[in-house]
């Protein structure tokens, strides 16, 4: 009864918060700002988002028909289809978007966070990643695509997000030829002392790494195989005035020699290495050379994606396929080669959100309409996926808070879906009953929407040493 009431003092807790951050007057305030409203019309501005966000419609997939009726249905509001085609207008889009982006900034999921061990180390543990996807290709101009054999246009958006909280830090849409490279020089304002980065190779820069250094932060990221890597050298070589020569400073180091005196599965690492020709970011290597399943798998993955971009993969990639390069600037007092290894292995979190993105909101599909009204759905979606990853991992925490369970992110992205609608619904039209809803969404995911844990593989709070019950009801204290 205790852990009941503890249970629905959270969840009403979250209830109030959202009904502050999500309201009625919050949207057409927006409405009036953007110049979306002028003058009372038959569709207000909150019902428009319904459509738009929450009505299980596409407005750039279903029939203008569809769309008409399930406003008839849902919201009582009859309209013309050509009524409605005008006013899916550039306003209507900088509404949305405008929407989307005081939701992003809003600070409805501070209160997320679950204790883990590396707490006293790391303050934020940040993910960035993007995904893209195919748009018409009449769409090119505003949105062109990346080349090669990819289509001529094509959506990019770019993801940073916080593991611990689920708080999504940095969202940015934009074309699909637009660099990954780039991007990290762009939110370095952003970086706190004691933040973690993980990023793939596409952000690889060396300057943002300098840059986190100079704000001390942490970062862990893949090394390129083609980038040199030296050590201090030995044998340092002097003119006859007693300067040392530069070019004896440093002696290369080649990890194809390293990797094939490694086993299998075996961790090996350098704690001062200099990277790249100029020598400029000192940093620690950490060496995995993977098993044959690994190794399998990584190079159809590489072979497909090799196909899929038109491009020969050179002889130095193929033959460091084998080994996984690791560079970081955090000492081996606070993390173990195996640790680093294993921390960077949370980045793929992220592609678990894209998944979501894409097989259960549909965030990719788009057929061809004029582009307002894509961008009309884009950022729709995008809303849709705010709102539902603020009460995802709102969920997580509160599990966690209350029974000491680890909620599996996939199944409550779907059954946080099936509730989302009308979850919003209420919160427009009747506030009071957004306590019920929620509360409905913590039982179904307790009892449907938990990690399924395999034998010898970790899950994310056992790579983050959190305490916590498997269903079982043992408590698993993670490494």
């Amino acid at each position: 009864v205790e852990e009941r009431s503890k249970s629905n003092e959270d969840i009403k807790a979250f209830s109030d918060e959202l009904k502050r951050c999500f309201s009625k007057d919050e949207i057409e305030e927006i409405a009036r700002e953007t110049g979306f409203v002028k003058r009372k019309g038959k569709i207000k501005a909150c019902e428009f988002v319904c459509l738009c966000c929450f009505m299980n419609v596409e407005v750039a997939n279903n029939t203008l028909v569809t769309l008409c009726s399930k406003l008839s249905e849902k919201a009582g509001i009859l309209v013309s289809n050509q009524a409605l085609d005008q006013r899916l207008n550039e306003r209507c889009v900088t509404f949305l978007k405008k929407v989307f982006e005081k939701l992003l900034h809003q600070t409805i999921t501070n209160n997320t966070r679950i204790t883990s061990r590396w707490d006293e180390y790391f303050k934020r543990i940040r993910i960035l990643d993007s995904t893209a996807f195919q748009v018409p290709e009449n769409y090119k101009n505003i949105y062109p695509g990346s080349g090669g054999c990819s289509k001529p246009s094509g959506v990019k958006i770019q993801l940073e997000y916080e593991l611990i909280s689920g708080c999504l830090l940095n969202v940015q849409v934009g074309a699909g030829s637009e660099s990954d490279n780039t991007f990290g020089s762009k939110i370095r304002d952003t970086i706190k002392v004691g933040d973690l980065i993980l990023r793939d190779l596409g952000y690889f820069n060396f300057e943002d790494f300098l840059d986190l250094e100079k704000r001390k932060a942490f970062y862990i990221s893949r090394l390129k195989p083609n980038i040199a890597v030296y050590i201090e050298s030995n044998d340092i070589e002097y003119y006859k005035s007693g300067t040392p020569k530069k070019s004896s400073l440093f002696k290369r180091i080649y990890i194809c020699d390293i990797m094939k005196q490694m086993n299998a599965g075996e961790h090996y690492e350098i704690n001062d290495v200099y990277i790249g020709q100029e020598k400029k970011l000192k940093a620690r290597l950490v060496l995995y050379k993977l098993t044959s399943e690994q190794l399998r798998k990584r190079s159809q993955k590489c072979e497909k994606n090799a196909k899929k971009k038109g491009i020969k993969k050179s002889n130095s990639t193929i033959e460091l396929l084998g080994i996984s390069m690791y560079i970081t600037n955090i000492k081996q007092r606070i993390l173990s080669a195996k640790q680093v290894y294993e921390l960077y292995t949370l980045r793929w979190q992220i592609e678990i959100i894209f998944k979501t993105w894409k097989s259960i909101f549909h965030i990719h599909a788009v057929k061809q309409v004029k582009i307002e009204r894509f961008q009309c759905q884009l950022y729709g979606k995008l809303i849709l996926i705010l709102l539902s990853s603020t009460i995802i991992f709102k969920m997580r925490t509160l599990i966690m808070k209350n029974k000491e369970l680890e909620a599996s992110e996939m199944k409550v992205s779907e059954i946080v879906h099936e509730y989302i609608d009308r979850l919003y619904f209420d919160l427009i039209k009747f506030p009071s009953k957004t306590f019920n809803n929620l509360k409905s969404v913590f039982k179904n995911i307790v009892k449907n929407g938990l990690k399924s844990h395999r034998k010898d593989k970790k899950t994310v709070f056992d790579i983050l040493g959190v305490c916590y019950k498997q269903m079982s009801t043992k408590v698993k204290f993670a490494a």
